[in-house]
């Protein structure tokens, strides 16, 4: 071969040998421009949540009366309409608020008349340091009984028994608040579950105003430490204890009467395989500033069972509670008896139930007060 022909076909390849490119290098530099435009970026409101739920139904309590504080209110009635909204604007941060749309305003002098109104409900935010330490600051509830601590739109009955939510006018004679504090607020230092698959530990401690829902001032100067620890196993069994102290002072100036409550309980919580249980002790001890009133107790007992079949959406659940609000007041005890079906139809936001419940309240009272609701329950 000539020697031109030789320096001929090397000049022609070495342009491409200069240029060429590894088939690794090339596939980065071809990729890179895709991955900058195809890179997620997350917008405010794509961190914004909007939750809530709307009970619904027909309540009646029986024999039907026209003239009694049981038994001549029936009808259908909105139980509860929720908006909630839960914003992340950094990672670690939470705000959470909710607002009751149909919130109960009940006339003190008479407790079958009133109307609804828009109420606040949760209003706080939350900032997790670490998995061991959390930091609320706001309107919520106290870290106190298992069942009020479940969410308003998951609870598996019409509503919570009267340990929790006391009794009331139309559906009972009462009136009685129950023993575990709803929303109040304050200030709560926790932790998200921490340990192993087989065991693990909560906490929550937390300083409350003991004022309860929304209320302007405080009563007096004083707050309500709640303390509250959970030991589960492979997140089926849970045993909770919790307890509280608060002053409360009633009366207007200068006489004033001011309670001092000391609380506690015990919850045992167990599911498996579509079942759900629930049993509670609560108790509280109340005394007083003024010398002639005897020192008080409340005691209550509460076991619930619920099963749920994920296939065909039906349910099932009965309950029994014990309430003695008033160790110093005869023949106010309650018994009541709760059974409920359900259905939830087809993976769908909402489930319908029908409930009859029995209360055994006052043996003294002239008539009785057990109840027949039917509701549509929808969470979103």
């Amino acid at each position: 071969m000539s020697l031109a022909l030789v320096l001929s076909l090397a000049l022609s390849q070495t342009p491409v040998q200069e240029n060429a490119t590894s088939p690794d290098v090339a596939k980065v530099e071809a990729t890179a421009p895709v991955a900058e435009a195809i890179k997620p970026t997350t917008q405010w409101w794509q961190r914004l949540t909007l939750n809530g739920f709307a009970r619904v139904g027909v309540f009646y309590a029986f024999p039907l009366q026209e003239d009694q504080l049981v038994g001549g209110n029936g009808g259908f009635r909105v139980a509860d309409f929720r908006l909630g909204f839960t914003f992340h604007p950094i990672d670690k941060l939470t705000i959470d608020t909710s607002i009751e749309l149909a919130a109960p305003l009940v006339d003190p002098l008479d407790p079958l008349t009133g109307r609804r109104i828009v109420d606040v409900r949760d209003a706080y935010v939350q900032y997790d340091v670490a998995n061991f330490f959390q930091v609320r600051a706001g309107q919520f509830r106290p870290p106190y009984y298992a069942e009020m601590l479940q969410s308003d739109g998951s609870i598996p009955f019409i509503s919570r028994s009267v340990l929790a939510g006391g009794f009331h006018p139309p559906e009972a004679f009462g009136p009685r608040s129950g023993l575990a504090p709803d929303r109040q607020v304050g200030l709560q230092l926790g932790s998200a579950r921490l340990g192993t698959q087989m065991i693990g530990f909560k906490y929550a401690v937390g300083v409350f105003n003991g004022n309860g829902l929304n209320q302007l001032f405080n009563d007096n100067n004083g707050v309500m430490p709640v303390a509250r620890a959970e030991l589960d196993i492979l997140q089926r069994l849970t045993i909770g204890v919790n307890g509280y102290f608060n002053q409360r002072t009633e009366g207007a100036r200068p006489n004033r009467l001011t309670t001092n409550q000391l609380a506690y309980g015990a919850d045992l919580s167990a599911s498996h395989m579509g079942f759900s249980a629930l049993a509670a002790i609560l108790g509280k001890s109340s005394t007083y500033s003024f010398a002639g009133l005897p020192q008080d107790s409340s005691l209550g007992f509460l076991g619930q069972l619920r099963y749920f079949h994920l296939g065909t959406g039906l349910e099932a659940a009965a309950r029994f509670a014990y309430f003695e609000p008033s160790s110093a007041q005869p023949d106010d005890q309650v018994m009541e008896v709760a059974a409920m079906v359900g259905w939830k139809p087809f993976e769908l936001p909402f489930r319908v139930l029908l409930q009859y419940t029995h209360r055994n309240e006052e043996a003294r009272a002239t008539y009785s007060n057990d109840s027949v609701d039917l509701m549509l329950h929808a969470v979103w």
